[in-house]
């Protein structure tokens, strides 16, 4: 076969494809998934949690100052209350998307989410 001169081999086309899989495979795997499949990833000392967003509890994570309580209810999850002195990890509010955490350092316990993010648009894309 000739394409603008060259003349390809069978061994030729055969790594073009092969290049060509991997990237579709790699590109389905980073862009492809579930949306709303997220998960919330809980840390505290020396344990680690995992709880999907869409299952609503409240989960009591021992640290050392004392007991941080966390509530997972709608798809999101925020720090009812903890035992640190500034509460910014109550003040933090909610998180529901992948990337976003919260963190209370005094008491070592640590929330983010993990999972397939939605599609939307934000001030860099638009």
């Amino acid at each position: 076969m000739r394409i603008a001169g060259l003349r390809l081999k069978a061994l030729d086309l055969a790594a073009v494809a092969a290049a060509l899989a991997v990237i579709v495979l790699a590109s389905v795997r980073a862009y492809g998934g579930r949306p709303g499949a997220e998960q919330l990833h809980l840390r505290g000392p020396g344990r680690e949690w995992v709880y999907p967003l869409g299952a609503d509890r409240t989960v009591t994570v021992s640290g050392p100052l004392g007991d941080t309580v966390v509530e997972i209810r709608g798809g999101q999850a925020r720090v009812l209350s903890s035992p640190c002195a500034e509460k910014i990890c109550v003040r933090s509010g909610a998180i529901a998307r992948p990337g976003q955490w919260i963190a209370c350092l005094p008491n070592r316990v640590f929330l983010d989410v993990q999972g397939h993010a939605r599609r939307s648009a934000d001030a860099i894309s638009f």
